[in-house]
């Protein structure tokens, strides 16, 4: 039996390489945009659409169809009747956009995602509907982001961060990501978990077995200063993530360093 190729994808930048594929045009975000809806039957519409779709979709999706095995979710217990925040690896497009929604279960789940996917014609009110968090650009506009944050965890739902910001598919490392988005739960003194998505051989696919462990909870520490407080608890939070990663015993895609046009390469002099 031929042995089929792997595919290889090659990278220049670790922090801002990007491999979603869908080539958005993006549009910006309107200055008045509200993340929480506040009328009646904008509220009512949301919770009909993410408990009575969303929910029963995600629980098929990741536990019937991807088989996705979760590792840790007693970890989870007691937190549910406040908000939190959760961490996770960026490796794939449907399951880090449902594995909040299936975490939290039964708090509601806002995800933060890239404000590119609410220019996608058509589903910009899905993506409201289902919790989706686009960050804005400017500074009034971020203002407005970062109070819908702690108004979100004040009403007791859980927040979803994926600080390494862009999709590498099955990757199995976890990439660089700075402390900037551990500053919610240092303001908000709310819970942290981190979930990693691992990726393990099947016997009979070539398709790898997805498992995700969870960690925690973190707290940030009271006791020094914010941006010191933001620092530890980014730590805490990659360290338990690089800790999992090790645990993917394959690679389905290859990650290949290859510099960009006009960069010196590794052992060359500039």
């Amino acid at each position: 039996m031929k042995e089929k190729k792997q595919r290889i994808y090659y990278y220049s930048d670790e922090v801002n390489d990007d491999f979603a594929g869908t080539h958005i045009k993006r549009k910006p975000l309107p200055e008045n945009y509200e993340y929480i809806n506040k009328g009646f039957w904008l509220r009512l519409r949301r919770g009909i659409f993410y408990y009575a779709i969303i929910r029963p979709i995600t629980f098929i999706y990741n536990k019937l169809i991807k088989r996705v095995k979760y590792v840790g979710k007693k970890n989870l217990k007691g937190y549910k009747k406040s908000g939190a925040f959760m961490y996770g690896n960026h490796t794939a497009m449907i399951l880090d956009a449902f594995n909040p929604t299936y975490l939290a279960y039964p708090r509601p789940a806002d995800v933060v995602i890239n404000a590119d996917a609410m220019s996608i014609k058509g589903i910009g009110w899905l993506l409201k509907s289902i919790g989706g968090f686009p960050i804005p650009e400017g500074f009034h506009a971020m203002a407005r982001f970062n109070a819908a944050i702690s108004e979100a965890i004040d009403k007791r739902h859980w927040v979803a961060i994926y600080p390494e910001a862009h999709i590498w598919h099955y990757y199995t490392r976890i990439r660089p990501f700075p402390s900037v988005s551990f500053s919610y739960p240092v303001k908000c003194n709310a819970p942290v978990f981190a979930y990693t998505m691992v990726y393990k051989k099947r016997k009979h696919s070539e398709r790898p077995k997805r498992y995700v462990y969870i960690d925690g909870p973190f707290f940030a520490d009271a006791t020094i200063g914010k941006k010191q407080a933001e620092n530890k608890l980014r730590d805490e939070v990659y360290s338990a993530m690089c800790r999992r990663a090790e645990l993917s015993d394959c690679e389905y895609i290859k990650y290949v360093y290859r510099p960009a046009a006009g960069t010196p390469a590794d052992g060359q002099e500039e």
